[in-house]
């Protein structure tokens, strides 16, 4: 039996040709993750001058330990010296620039402002008497050390996050915000990242074209197609009863580049997707059972001429082949690389049933303050368990009979939030 990552292979396989890339302005990464495809390094220091990073004043340390000085205790018996007066002269806010301040004398400087010429340090206004701008000296009151005040207090140095020439984007990344935020700030206005394909998603079977006494109303093209366009897929929806001729004939009326279609790969007397690909003689269709549960029914190749991946019809098994298989494929994904960040947490109670021998089962649980509580069976119509959990649990293959093998009260197991 093919195994979840033997199928992930080809559906890697599958997929992977459609992905190319594009130069997109990063203001259209903001919605949806994207793998970068080339490595980037920061045209320019970020940050690019010296700047403050308090409201308070700019002055020279020398300008400190030439002034007046007197000892103090506070009220917690901590020895403080009290430098000045100290003249004030200007103001340097955030965006200007300020000119040279004179020895002896400090000047206001607001967060983000550039350090000006004749400073070396930035004194907190909390630290100073009277403690508001536009006085025209101040008292500075700091801490009694060996030492005294530094060179470098409050300051962001120049290219003290990025230096230029640095390397701040590596490709293969996924994209995350802090990611697109160092890119603007190392200011980067594009980046090169991998595309995706038109996907046509395909709900098959008479039951939901149905009228409603004998019907079932259709969750997947719902849920896959939530999960498509939050990737950022161009993403088309349609249903085709169980008539592999009309299924043909819509694929190919299409503009998509990869098919992927729920239900008709089982082992039933209209299985519309396989009967499809009997009509097809240059289908490359491989229908194989997978040893996952849910998720065993799995189809992969290519029909009607254009790429297609072929998952189960019930709602949580189709749900859960997205996630193992579609999803890592889409964001270029190796098959050793999971989609989603991987956690081990604690199982409460054990199992309440047995996993099937020589199968990945995958279940869904709920985090709570002591551990994981699973959510409903095994069975893949559970779609409202889904919704209700929070983790993807994975459950290790047992060996035939091997009951011992089976994870037990207290375990850690490999977890996926869901998102």
């Amino acid at each position: 039996m093919t195994t979840a990552i033997m199928h992930r292979r080809r559906v890697l396989d599958t997929i992977g040709p459609l992905l190319d890339t594009q130069t997109r302005p990063i203001g259209e990464l903001l919605d949806s993750p994207r793998r970068l495809s080339t490595t980037v390094s920061s045209p320019i220091d970020v940050p690019g001058f010296d700047n403050s990073s308090m409201d308070g004043y700019a002055v020279a340390v020398s300008t400190l330990r030439n002034a007046q000085q007197r000892h103090d205790t506070d009220a917690e018996g901590s020895a403080h010296i009290v430098y000045g007066p100290i003249p004030v002269r200007g103001r340097v806010a955030a965006g200007a620039r300020g000119g040279e301040v004179a020895p002896g004398t400090a000047v206001e400087i607001m967060t983000g402002a550039p350090l000006p010429a004749g400073t070396d340090t930035v004194i907190k206004i909390e630290d100073t008497q009277p403690g508001n701008f536009e006085s025209s000296e101040i008292t500075i009151t700091l801490p009694a050390t060996e030492t005294g005040p530094h060179p470098g207090d409050f300051v962001r140095s120049r290219g003290s996050d990025v230096a230029a020439g640095a390397i701040v984007l590596r490709a293969g990344l996924m994209l995350t915000p802090a990611h697109l935020g160092v890119a603007a700030a190392c200011g980067i206005t594009a980046l090169e990242v991998q595309t995706l394909p038109r996907v046509l998603i395909v709900s098959t079977g008479d039951e939901i074209t149905a009228d409603a006494a004998a019907g079932i109303h259709d969750a997947n093209s719902i849920t896959l197609g939530a999960s498509l366009r939050r990737l950022g897929v161009d993403t088309t929806i349609i249903t085709v009863p169980d008539d592999p001729r009309a299924l043909l004939d819509a694929v190919q009326a299409s503009e998509c580049d990869l098919v992927i279609s729920t239900g008709g790969i089982s082992k039933g007397a209209h299985e519309v997707v396989k009967l499809a690909a009997d009509l097809d003689e240059a289908s490359t269709m491989v229908f194989e059972p997978i040893a996952m549960q849910p998720g065993g029914p799995q189809g992969c190749g290519t029909l009607a001429g254009t790429a297609w991946v072929a998952l189960p019809g019930n709602p949580v098994s189709a749900l859960i082949s997205f996630e193992m298989f579609i999803r890592p494929a889409l964001l270029g994904l190796d098959v050793d690389e999971d989609p989603r960040e991987t956690e081990y947490h604690r199982l409460l109670g054990g199992l309440d049933e047995a996993p099937p021998s020589g199968k990945l089962q995958v279940r869904r649980a709920v985090m709570t303050g002591e551990g994981l509580e699973l959510m409903g069976g095994s069975r893949s119509h559970l779609l409202h368990n889904y919704a209700q959990s929070t983790h993807l649990v994975f459950i290790p293959p047992a060996a035939s009979g091997a009951q011992s093998n089976e994870p037990g009260a207290g375990d850690r197991l490999k977890t996926w939030k869901i998102t």
